[in-house]
Formats: structure tokens, sequence, C-alpha cells
């Protein structure tokens, strides 16, 4: 008697043991309940649940957030002064003094000698004359009232003095600029901007994912119905292990 409770102890206990792996495999249908058969010695054939357990392999993609530094190349403008000469050609005036003649017409007073005919008049009277005297002492004796006074010129050449205005230049040395343009290089030193493109990383820190495949085995018991043959006066097994062991299995594994 007693060997046959320990017995369906063990059966009880095995109905209940719990599934592993969350019920992902599918638990093994109960066959279904035969009638028992009586023996001529009094046994009967009584069916009871055992487990058992298997394993299940699964892959599962686990990912975790992970930052990672990312660096791309990116380019700025590198500026700076740079001098550089600069020239350009300009007309430049350049004078110098030159002296020239500059010469004036001026006048001075000289005396200058010169002949001119001066003219007298005279009267002289004319008579008629006839001799007078004898002898050796006759004379031309003029005839009165035949006399006439009759005008005489003479004239003579006569040296004479006078004053004349003489022109004549009179020259001095005058100074004077004289400039002229003279293409002359005027270089000034500028400062020019000078820009290159100059490379440079820009590291960030950028999310990503990190996946994994997690490949294991998980146990999952299943379950069984098997004959066993009981002999003697003792109650069905079935009513003793009747509702023994289900606070441990879902719903959806109870044997009928």
């Amino acid at each position: 008697m007693n060997r046959f409770l320990s017995l369906l102890a063990v059966a009880a206990i095995a109905s209940a043991a719990p599934q592993y792996g969350g019920g992902g495999g599918q638990q093994q249908a109960a066959p279904a309940r035969q009638p028992q058969a009586q023996s001529t010695a009094g046994c009967r054939t009584e069916y009871v649940t055992t487990w058992d357990t298997q394993y299940v392999e699964t892959e599962n993609e686990v990912c975790n957030t992970v930052y990672v530094n990312e660096c791309n190349t990116l380019y700025r403008q590198d500026c700076r002064n740079v001098p550089r000469q600069v020239c350009n050609t300009v007309q430049k005036k350049q004078c110098s003094t030159v002296y020239n003649d500059v010469c004036v017409q001026q006048y001075r007073t000289e005396t200058e000698q010169y002949t001119e005919t001066e003219c007298s008049t005279e009267y002289k009277d004319d008579c008629e004359y006839r001799w007078e005297g004898q002898g050796a002492s006759k004379v031309w004796a003029p005839i009165p009232g035949t006399c006439k006074n009759n005008p005489y010129d003479t004239c003579n050449d006569v040296t004479k003095q006078r004053e004349k205005k003489v022109p004549y230049e009179v020259c001095n040395k005058v100074p004077s600029q004289k400039c002229v343009n003279v293409p002359t290089q005027e270089c000034n030193t500028v400062n020019e901007q000078q820009c290159e493109r100059v490379p440079y990383q820009k590291c960030d820190q950028v999310p990503k994912n990190d996946c994994t495949t997690e490949h294991k085995k998980v146990p999952q018991r299943v379950s069984k119905r098997v004959p066993k043959k009981v002999c003697g006066d003792r109650s069905p097994a079935s009513n003793n292990n009747a509702g023994f062991g289900n606070e441990f299995a879902s719903p959806s594994n109870n044997n009928v």
C-alpha cells in the first residue's frame, strides 16, 4: 500500500512540473483515454502523465545602442595677408631752371651832323651907270633916278648838329622754369588676401545599433500519457491525481 502511494506522489509531482522557454514549443498532446482492461487477476491499466525535457535551439538578435566616434573631413578657408609690390607708370613733372636771352628795344639820344643850305636876302640898288669924270678919273657913276632896290639871295652850306633817337637792344639773361613730363615707376606695398582650402577632421559621437545574434538552447518540458498496470483494490490513480499540480501548468497543458 505504501509503495502505491509513493508512485502516486511521484506522478503528481511530475504532472505539476513547470514549462521552460515561455511556452515556445508545442506540448505533446495526451493520447485519448482508453477503456481500462480488467484482467482475470484483478489488475487494470491506467494512464499517467510523464514529463521529459527537450532542448529547443533559438536565435535572437540582441541590439544595444553604442556611441562611436565618427569623423568626417571638412574644409575651411584659411586666409592671410601677403605683402605684394604694385607698380604703376605715372607721368611726373620734372622742372629745371634755364636762362634765356630776353632783349628789349630801347632808345638813346645821339648827335648827328648834317649840312644845310642857308640863304639870306640882301637888297641892293641897281642903277644905271654912266661915265663921269675926265681922263683917268672917269668912273661909273649911277644915274640918279634910275636906281631900284632889288633883293639878292645869298646861299651857303652850313654844317649843323641835331639830336635823334637811335634804337638799340638791351639783352639780359632771364631765368625760367622748363618742365617736362617724365614717365616714372611708382611702387607701393599692398596687402593681398590669399585664401586656401584647408582640410580638418570633425568628429561626433554618433549612436549606432550594435547587434549580435544570440544562439542558445532553451529547455522545454513536454508531457505524454503512458499506460500503467495497476493491480489490487486501490482506487483508480486518475481519481487521486485529478487537479494535482495544476498550479504550475498553463491551462492549455491540462490533460484530460
